[in-house]
């Protein structure tokens, strides 16, 4: 009888845990329901408030007076892709840089994606692929140089959620999630593999550290991608942060991590390429990381 209800808890357990990975790893589409403009009239004052907000966020707070400025402007123009994009792009950060447990980082990249997906339909042709039944990932030929920042943005959060927000089991259960977001980027590069100073190349390094072994992931072509990224985008601060935060950690050489933090923080923010906001948030991180 012991035996008995020991497996049966197990089974329970089992059960519970498949049925929890795959809840986390799905969300709504946020190209369902299309929001209905609001009627307000949006003055261009607003607009630019909504932006200045994003570039000073520098707490949780801050980041949610961002938001709601930026979903003020999508709620008045639900077909302005821009303002979608800037929303998934600062709940990003927010779940990335501000909150702390997985549930609450859930939230944040579900809405995130979701957002993009929003701006992704604003694209007549995404939105008839999706509404015929295919995936996002699926639907992602549609999308041309006007959507660039919403396939990073999406494709930043698959990674986000799948490392922060499943678990180990979860990972294993969801391994299609990083499918979803190489077909993305592979679209990004046959749509433009330079954009913004080739990002796209970091976040191939990211896909080939993430992925199994078995199923593609492999860590030379990871080094080989962050270290191109870095190369290529003298501008930025991501490559350089990324490097030492996921892959010289994965890999073990610490020295090396500490010299690409060290450089994040010598940078002056004034005159970097990328956002102003998670620009502060890498040399935030830079610093927490070489004080521990």
């Amino acid at each position: 009888m012991k035996r008995t209800s020991f497996l049966s808890g197990l089974s329970v357990a089992l059960v519970l845990g498949l049925t929890s990975a795959a809840r986390a790893a799905s969300w709504p589409a946020g190209w369902k329901d299309p929001p209905v403009a609001s009627g307000r009239a949006l003055s261009a004052a607003e607009r630019e408030q909504a932006r200045q907000l994003g570039e000073a966020i520098d707490s949780a707070e801050t980041a949610l007076l961002a938001i709601q400025a930026w979903e003020q402007v999508a709620a008045a123009r639900p077909d302005d892709a821009d303002a979608w994009v800037e929303i998934g792009i600062l709940r990003l950060l927010e779940g990335a840089a501000f909150r702390s447990s997985a549930a609450e980082r859930l939230v944040c990249y579900r809405a995130a994606l979701q957002a993009c997906e929003r701006a992704m339909a604003t694209n007549p042709e995404f939105l008839r692929r999706v509404q015929a039944g295919r995936t996002t990932a699926e639907a992602a030929g549609a999308l041309g140089s006007r959507e660039m920042a919403a396939m990073h943005s999406w494709s930043t959060g698959v990674f986000y959620l799948f490392r922060d927000c499943l678990g180990l089991f979860g990972r294993i259960m969801n391994v299609r999630l990083l499918e979803g977001a190489k077909t993305m980027l592979e679209r990004m590069d046959e749509v433009n593999p330079a954009w913004e100073d080739h990002v796209s190349t970091f976040s191939w390094g990211i896909y080939y550290l993430a992925m199994p072994v078995s199923r593609g992931g492999d860590r030379a072509k990871a080094r080989a991608c962050f270290d191109r990224a870095v190369a290529m985008g003298e501008r930025r601060l991501l490559p350089r942060w990324g490097r030492a935060k996921y892959f010289y950690v994965a890999v073990g050489e610490p020295a090396a991590a500490r010299a690409d933090l060290e450089a994040v923080v010598a940078r002056d923010l004034d005159g970097l390429g990328g956002h102003r906001a998670w620009n502060r948030y890498f040399q935030m991180e830079a610093k927490r990381l070489l004080a521990r």
